[in-house]
């Protein structure tokens, strides 16, 4: 029996409004031997329904049910299920263009590629806001030597490095042969930013890996919920437990590894600066915010991840924002991020 070129793995929670367009923009692929395995992880919505709908119908989708279990399993059971050459990854509230899987598809034969790596599109309210080509497009890493310095990026910022946005980590636009996820035994963890736990071991044992130009996966940014952008106390017991599996993976490493973990307090620094972003934009009183600020000073993510970092190589905004937060002045660290909100907004009118 022939198998796809392409599975492509979505998991279901709670997206109802927005599935249809996504399952639509994938029966719409100009590779049409391409596999769709919708995912539902115990969606509390239709969108379990819907699933069975488009599985009834459409020879090329699969419909998979579990109990809630998160991104990282629902991700692997289409995993185990993909029959396909390469495997992609999209969610369930984006949509891609119609020559997504095409032109990755093709990239990957071009080279032989292991992974292939696109770029992508902030689409609010139906329009792009900006659109995100790979940095690297265009390149293509044959052999640990030429993979190796581009992995590091995964772990975090080097020092003196003062881009706004990390190296990018998303599944979501790329694939992967399926041989070389099943022969390494590559699947997600149920940990927060998934992605780069995967990605690290993934471009580790990875013997090509190429990039291109396209920004073919359109990612909504709209005001839905997001785990990445919605404040919860509980977020940062999560991004605790993220640093301690990033701080274990970079020790494990031989290759450059002082480098690696300073990657690592870097990458602390920038999820501390995430998540006071998150309380400074919450709708909690002034007070709350307060306490919250000071328990992220007192957490592990200042204590000890971020420790011992040579902030005077930061952005001078970020140097005294880490500093105030260091030193207990949170009204003066919540001044300095309101700062920013404000002059954030105006940069989008």
């Amino acid at each position: 029996m022939k198998h796809p070129r392409v599975s492509v793995v979505v998991p279901i929670y709670n997206v109802e409004p927005y599935l249809k367009k996504c399952v639509e923009s994938l029966l719409s692929q100009t590779l049409e031997d391409i596999e769709i395995l919708l995912v539902d992880d115990g969606s509390p919505d239709r969108c379990g329904e819907i699933a069975d709908e488009y599985a009834a119908r459409e020879p090329r989708v699969k419909a998979f049910h579990q109990k809630n279990a998160g991104l990282g399993p629902a991700r692997n059971t289409g995993i185990e299920h993909a029959t396909g050459e390469y495997v992609g990854f999209v969610d369930s509230d984006d949509w891609v263009d119609s020559q997504m899987f095409e032109r990755l598809y093709s990239a990957a034969a071009k080279c032989d590629a292991d992974i292939v790596v696109g770029g992508h599109r902030d689409v609010v309210e139906g329009h792009v806001r900006v659109a995100k080509p790979h940095p690297l497009a265009g390149v293509t890493l044959y052999g640990s030597d030429e993979i190796m310095p581009v992995r590091n990026r995964l772990f975090g910022h080097a020092e003196g490095d003062n881009t706004v946005e990390a190296f990018p980590m998303r599944v979501w636009t790329a694939i992967y042969r399926n041989d070389f996820l099943r022969t390494n035994r590559l699947r997600f963890e149920e940990i927060l930013s998934e992605d780069t736990i995967f990605n690290l071991p993934a471009y580790k044992t990875a013997k090509t890996i190429t990039f291109t130009g396209d920004t073919n996966y359109c990612y909504r940014m709209d005001n839905q919920s997001s785990i990445m952008r919605t404040f919860s106390p509980t977020k940062l017991k999560r991004y605790e437990a993220f640093l301690d599996r990033l701080w274990q993976l970079a020790q494990e490493e031989s290759w450059q590894h002082d480098e690696c973990l300073q990657r690592v307090k870097r990458t602390a620094i920038d999820y501390c600066r995430l998540y006071a972003g998150m309380i400074a934009g919450s709708e909690v009183s002034r007070r709350e915010k307060i306490i919250y600020l000071r328990q992220l000073g007192l957490s592990r993510l200042i204590t000890e991840y971020c420790a011992g970092y040579p902030v005077n190589v930061l952005p001078s905004q970020q140097r005294l924002f880490h500093e105030a937060l260091v030193a207990g002045h949170y009204g003066i660290a919540l001044a300095l991020l309101e700062v920013r909100r404000v002059l954030k907004k105006k940069v989008w009118k």
